[in-house]
């Protein structure tokens, strides 16, 4: 598509080298923005106007309901406590069944957003808050409570601390009860654990041994199938992997190159047999392939997510999202060095051809990512990037992992909350392009519910120099006027910059370095 619309610029005069032509095409329809994308883990939204938010991370794998204890694993001294509650989401009643998640949910509906909850898969959760966890106390011992996907006896919203075994259908029931199922406005979504393939160095007291191929298929059928079972209408999320060594083998797994030798991929094979189960139950156990995404490029030997700022590592972060979708892109990193042969990742079109092939129907979420640099304006454009991108490749769910710095807040107010008033970018995404995807990025799109206006984000990333873009339209109405809001290196403020003319079919601007600029058109 790219190339068709570059090749549709006709230019009859001599272009200097700071001219930019973008062509956007407002009657072609991409297909719809999904209002999950915008998304946020534990943390408060502040003004993002942020749409969604994830409980979610390696504590959850070993997250005992009924007394909100948990587990940081290899994070934190194998140490059971109540920290997740208490100290980092400051709630109270931390030894009260369900308790820290309720309270999580309840201020997500305050803040109006949908919640997705992770429900442990591993096999044990914490049976105390005593501290750390010896390797002589791993699992099975008194300091863990095994865990069972299915209760055959009645629920009961207080489940006895000192009962034997933690029900996780009780926990989606106890959540079904307090806030009613997801169709009608309880949690929505559920991520099925976390991380599942690192559990062996992440939680050794859990699950000492390598995750398999086949283990992940037997506990997702189990868990999600009781998921349903009470509550039909939600959504599940799986298999929540790390990242590309997860999507690959499941980190070596012992039966991955037997399994691999057939499917390819750990992907191609999870895809596969969620089809099969959907056969087997006569409904899907999988509606969302959830992904985390840690970009593993490199700028002057430095990966970007190590928030270094040189003028290489700023390149390389802004230049990164380019793996996404670029198949002229081949970022520095061990991905291209030692897995893709030299080739470029592509990461959307690779997974939505990965569920075509074998699981058609099946959503694409990333429930973790970061490009790093949050409080540097390069942090802030490749954040407006990827969400651009997870809109045009229909993304459906996206939570960005950590603390909301300035610049990834002005990121999702380009988007979500651009005149201070919840104003937002449309929910259906249009053609447009760049002939410079180097310096350059642009996303437009239109909105059902308000006919007649365009909005188009475009991304300056040239380091030092303005470029001077020339905007022309190809549509059957013509727009006339525009505003034009942005932030840049200066300031992760949004700002209304100008109010602006189009001139028939096109429009001239002058796009700050290192700078994103929405153009809201009339």
């Amino acid at each position: 598509m790219l190339k068709k619309l570059v090749l549709l610029f006709a230019l009859t005069s001599v272009v200097s080298a700071a001219d930019v032509n973008f062509l956007i095409m407002p009657g072609e329809v991409i297909g719809p923005i999904s209002p999950y994308i915008y998304g946020i883990n534990d943390k408060g939204p502040v003004d993002t106007h942020t749409t969604v938010r994830r409980l979610g991370g390696n504590r959850m794998t070993g997250y005992n309901w009924v007394n909100n204890a948990s587990n940081a694993g290899s994070d934190w001294h194998q140490t059971s406590d109540d920290w997740m509650c208490a100290q980092n989401l400051h709630y109270t009643d931390c030894d009260k069944p369900g308790s820290m998640v309720k309270q999580f949910v309840e201020q997500s509906q305050k803040f109006g957003l949908d919640s997705l909850i992770t429900v442990p898969m591993a096999g044990y959760v914490a049976a105390d808050k005593l501290g750390e966890v010896s390797e002589a106390e791993k699992a099975p011992s008194k300091r863990w409570k095994p865990i069972a996907f299915h209760k055959k006896g009645k629920f009961t919203l207080t489940p006895n601390p000192n009962d034997p075994v933690v029900y996780e259908d009780e926990f989606i029931n106890y959540l079904v009860r307090n806030f009613k199922t997801a169709a009608e406005g309880g949690v929505k979504f559920y991520d099925l654990d976390n991380e599942t393939a690192i559990w062996k160095g992440t939680h050794p007291r859990i699950h000492p041994k390598k995750t398999e191929y086949w283990e992940m298929v037997n506990k997702t059928e189990g868990l999600a199938t009781n998921i349903l079972l009470v509550d039909p209408t939600a959504l599940i999320f799986g298999p929540v992997c790390y990242g590309w060594s997860e999507f690959m083998t499941l980190q070596d797994a012992p039966d991955s190159k037997e399994l691999n030798g057939t499917f390819g991929t750990y992907l191609d094979f999870y895809l596969e047999q969620m089809k099969v189960l959907e056969q087997r139950h006569k409904k899907r156990l999988l509606h969302v392939l959830d992904l985390h995404w840690y970009p593993e490029a490199q700028g002057g030997g430095k990966r970007i997510t190590e928030n270094d700022i040189s003028p290489e590592s700023v390149e390389a972060r802004l230049q990164a999202p380019r793996s996404l979708w670029d198949p002229g892109y081949v970022e520095k990193s061990w991905i291209t060095q030692a897995s893709t042969g030299g080739k470029p990742i592509q990461l959307l079109p690779w997974i939505k051809e990965k569920i075509e092939k074998h699981y058609p129907g099946t959503k694409m979420s990333f429930t973790e990512y970061d490009y790093g640099a949050g409080d540097h304006v390069s942090g802030g454009l490749a954040q407006a990037d990827v969400l651009g991108l997870f809109g045009k490749f229909g993304v459906f769910l996206a939570t960005y992992w950590g603390d909301l710095k300035t610049y990834n807040k002005a990121a999702f107010k380009i988007y979500r909350n651009y005149d201070g008033k919840n104003s937002s970018f449309g929910d259906t995404s249009v053609s447009s392009a760049t002939e410079d995807v180097i310096q350059t990025s642009i996303y437009a799109a239109t909105d059902s519910k308000n006919p007649g206006t365009l909005w188009i984000v475009v991304l300056n990333k040239n380091q030092k120099d303005s470029l001077h873009g020339k905007f022309k339209f190809k549509a059957k109405e013509a727009y006339k006027t525009y505003e034009a809001y942005g932030f840049d290196s200066k300031s992760a403020d949004i700002k209304l910059v100008k109010n602006g003319n189009v001139d028939k079919d096109h429009f001239d601007y002058s796009l700050p370095p290192l700078s994103a600029t929405l153009f809201v058109c009339h």
